[in-house]
């Protein structure tokens, strides 16, 4: 037996996770009916009691995933095991290994073989990779963590994924493998664990074979197999909490020549060889005996992570050997997920929007403030990094349950801004890393997108109203190319780099590219125009006017409202075209998005922000809106512009390379649709808002086999109405529409939205609903808010502890814990 008589004493201990129930079938949870459940699909459902997605067959669509990790050590995983772990990031501190668009699907993972030494029959805890038809099989899905579920022949076993929480905790995570005997015989098993490790550079790991696969070894010291190279100090550990039989790091061993891993050779054979990877491509994988009377249930604690050198790596493994630190760091998660989703609760007559606002739309907001854009099942984390624009407005959605985590995250971009005024487009985490993304590959062009720098304004402004922490302006911090200097002069650069770069209509130059990155318009002449941003420039700059309001700087406020008055002007004057805006100006200074044209006649942005922006006078504003819903509203959502290019255009590039009706070529991006729902409340039409937020929710799409992605989180786009996979998602996860569409459901639908003197309560209900009930904390203060439809239409009658308040907003209860909040609606 290869380990220390330590490890051996820890397998004989109960093995139950603490509050967890013993492993007495599937996942240790009855295997219910989904009748009356949310989000019911061939493949699963909503476990609203249990705040878990349950996936009920193996063999989704697409890898239905979920992410582990706060934003250090982290990954994702699939349904079925599939995915990679890294730490703080993807491309520069891989820790496993993950194939995109491979056969078989969705390989390598995290995977426990089992093996019946009587029989020699074999399969895995999570279905992959051997895919033997289970008698039984369910995947959960939570807050931070999965379990995944089997029973063979009388035998359930369960694999639990999560990183322990805390910024003390080691990077690493932990499987938690339980097998029970639900027969009435001895059963001897042997359990066979594989995951796939190399170098930490993911990219020199994926496209430098020969010096990556010369340099990178394993070898198994002190029970833990450790993956690193001569030069460098870290090194990859994996462990378990029990002594194992025997243990290989060579793949090429583990699965046999010509071998693959349905069928690998050492599980076939049921032995592990001792192989120690001297080069090649290292693997982990850890053989433990498993020998269980009837109804014996034993328990592994795998342990997988990076470490910067050996001691620490010793450390890691030794806390995670005893189950009871695995207990307790589960549990922490738990409490730690239970308290951010506490903070906004709410109860209304759509139950899919309460699944989602609850529980489902926050934990991906949570994780797109984590990880940007950067690592999914479709960005592979190696080139694109962190996005500028992506992370502010991810804090957006974030701000009301981690603000502190909202400032830092906006603290860290605001270094990555220019004296000139504009910012990196992306950056790596790790080392801090800066780069204007697609622009580089384009070195004549602007290196600058006209939105960044705008985006990190509105975000600020956001956190001011949640917090009131306006100390935040004196903070300084450092420029990209230059000395520190307050958040507040950092912002009043961003509005100067706009102002300073305008065209001949003196709206903003478009840059390599606006918030739609493909629109690449401005070639060098100083005439491509981006209408959509001039509207963002006035909401943007009406954020700070309002920000100078508060405190009591008139002049500057004044200052800023004359930039939005000149910036209205423009627009109005030059963009209007009769039934809708323009999307902007080409480089030749002519019109994209007007009726004139053959393709690309209107595009949504712009009739929704000249509403956000406070644009368009009113009947503008209505005209607008009936436009785009006239001419790009779908079922599953409203399409980014009609008609769409077919064929490559010199003119706008990287829309047309995407065939028609896919992603910004006509497709239907749900981050835009999330702004058509903020627009109609803020017009007052609270049924079209209720009716453009439930196109796009996810929960509503039981078409599994069309839509594909995950019905339980957004999808950055749906292929439009002419593609032909019209209806089918893409990009899901790590997306803006997680936070905007958190925003519009609770800020603009339920209007319950933070303000510098208060809490606002301002909805823009549905006609049939007779009201709604939340729960949101603020400020350190609880306010209950029951919301009663007591006749048409959306005005605000307010009581606060039994008071009458004029208007609708709730005023600041400073020293109390608690506020009752008392809504009547009508007209």
């Amino acid at each position: 037996m290869v380990g220390t008589d330590a490890d051996a004493a820890t397998m004989g201990q109960d093995d139950r996770i603490a509050g967890e129930p013993g492993l007495t079938h599937v996942s240790g949870h009855p295997v219910g009916s989904a009748v009356g459940k949310v989000g019911v699909t061939p493949y699963g459902y909503v476990d609203e009691e249990a705040r878990e997605y349950v996936v009920t067959r193996p063999d989704t669509p697409t890898p239905w995933i979920n992410y582990l990790g706060e934003g250090r050590y982290g990954g994702i995983v699939s349904n079925t095991g599939g995915g990679y772990s890294f730490d703080c990031d993807p491309r520069n501190r891989r820790v496993s290994r993950y194939r995109y668009n491979g056969i078989p699907a969705d390989q390598p993972g995290r995977y426990v073989y089992l093996r019946d030494q009587e029989t020699s029959t074999y399969w895995s805890v999570t279905w992959q990779p051997v895919r033997r038809e289970p008698d039984a099989y369910e995947c959960r899905h939570g807050a931070g963590y999965t379990r995944i579920a089997t029973e063979h022949d009388e035998i359930a076993s369960e694999l639990l994924y999560f990183v322990p929480p805390g910024e003390d905790a080691p990077a690493c995570e932990l499987w938690v493998l339980r097998v029970r005997n639900l027969g009435g015989r001895p059963r001897r098993l042997r359990s066979f664990s594989y995951v796939e490790l190399g170098y930490p550079d993911a990219a020199i790991d994926q496209q430098n074979l020969d010096w990556a696969q010369h340099i990178v070894s394993s070898r198994f010291e002190d029970g833990a197999l450790l993956t690193g190279t001569l030069f460098r100090a870290d090194a990859t550990f994996f462990a378990s909490s029990a002594a194992p039989l025997g243990f290989d790091s060579d793949r090429e061993t583990f699965i046999g020549r010509c071998g693959d891993l349905r069928a690998p050779g050492v599980v076939e054979r049921g032995e592990p060889t001792g192989s120690e990877a001297p080069r090649g491509n290292n693997i982990g994988s850890l053989c433990h005996e498993l020998e269980l009377a009837p109804g014996e249930e034993r328990r592994i604690v795998y342990v997988l992570g990076i470490a910067t050198d050996i001691a620490e790596a010793r450390r890691a493994v030794a806390t995670y050997r005893n189950p009871v630190a695995a207990d307790t760091a589960f549990r922490a998660l738990r409490e730690g997920w239970d308290a951010y989703l506490s903070r906004f609760v709410v109860e209304t007559p759509d139950p899919e929007l309460n699944a989602m606002v609850d529980v489902w739309n926050q934990v991906q907001c949570r994780t797109t403030l984590h990880w940007s854009r950067f690592a999914s099942a479709y960005e592979t984390g190696l080139g694109r990094g962190m996005g500028t624009r992506d992370s502010a407005q991810d804090t957006l959605g974030t701000m009301h349950a981690e603000p502190e985590r909202a400032r830092e995250t906006l603290t860290r971009i605001w270094r990555l801004q220019f004296l000139d005024g504009h910012t990196w487009h992306q950056f790596f985490p790790l080392t801090g890393e800066g780069t204007s993304g697609l622009a580089a590959e384009m070195p004549e062009w602007p290196q600058w997108f006209c939105d960044d720098h705008l985006w990190l304004v509105i975000a600020v402004c956001a956190y001011l109203q949640e917090t009131g922490d306006f100390g935040y302006l004196e903070q300084r911090v450092p420029y990209e190319d230059g000395p520190a200097e307050t958040i507040w002069d950092h912002m009043v650069r961003a509005v100067s780099f706009t102002l300073e770069h305008r065209g001949p209509h003196g709206l903003p130059r478009a840059g390599f590219a606006d918030w739609d990155d493909t629109l690449n318009i401005d070639h060098g002449s100083g005439k491509a125009e981006s209408v959509w941003c001039g509207m963002q420039f006035c909401r943007a700059v009406l954020d700070l006017a309002e920000l100078t309001d508060e405190l009591g700087r008139t002049d500057e406020a004044e200052r800023f409202r004359g930039h939005v008055r000149e910036m209205t002007v423009a627009v109005n004057a030059h963009a209007w075209d009769g039934a809708w805006y323009a999307r902007a100006f080409d480089d030749e200074g002519e019109p994209i998005g007007v009726a004139s044209e053959t393709l690309h006649r209107i595009n949504m942005n712009p009739q929704t922000w000249c509403v956000i922006g406070e644009v368009a006078p009113p009947e503008r504003a209505e005209r607008s809106l009936a436009s785009m819903h006239e001419h790009l509203a779908t079922e599953f959502g409203i399409a980014l512009l009609d008609p769409p290019y077919n064929g490559g255009s010199d003119r706008v590039r990287g829309t047309s390379t995407y065939p028609p009706g896919a992603k910004e070529n006509g497709g239907i991006f749900c981050h835009a649709n999330a702004w058509a729902i903020v627009a109609a409340a803020m017009l007052g039409k609270g049924d079209l808002a209720h009716d453009y937020y439930r196109r796009i929710l996810p929960l509503l799409r039981p078409d599994s086999d069309r839509y594909l992605v995950e019905p339980y989180v957004y999808c950055q786009n749906v292929c439009g109405p002419t593609h032909p996979q019209f209806g089918m998602g893409r990009n899901s996860w790590l997306t803006g529409t997680a936070a905007w569409t958190y925003v519009a459901a609770t800020q603009w639908i339920l209007g319950i939205r933070p303000t510098y003197r208060g809490l606002l309560v301002a909805p823009a209900l549905p006609e049939t609903w007779s009201g709604f009930r939340a729960r949101r904390l603020f400020r350190g203060t609880v306010y209950e808010i029951d919301v009663e439809r007591v006749g048409a239409g959306n005005r605000v009658a307010l009581t606060v502890d039994g008071e009458p308040v004029d208007g609708d907003a709730v005023p600041l209860a400073e020293g109390r814990d608690r506020v009752s909040v008392r809504v009547q609606l009508g007209g």
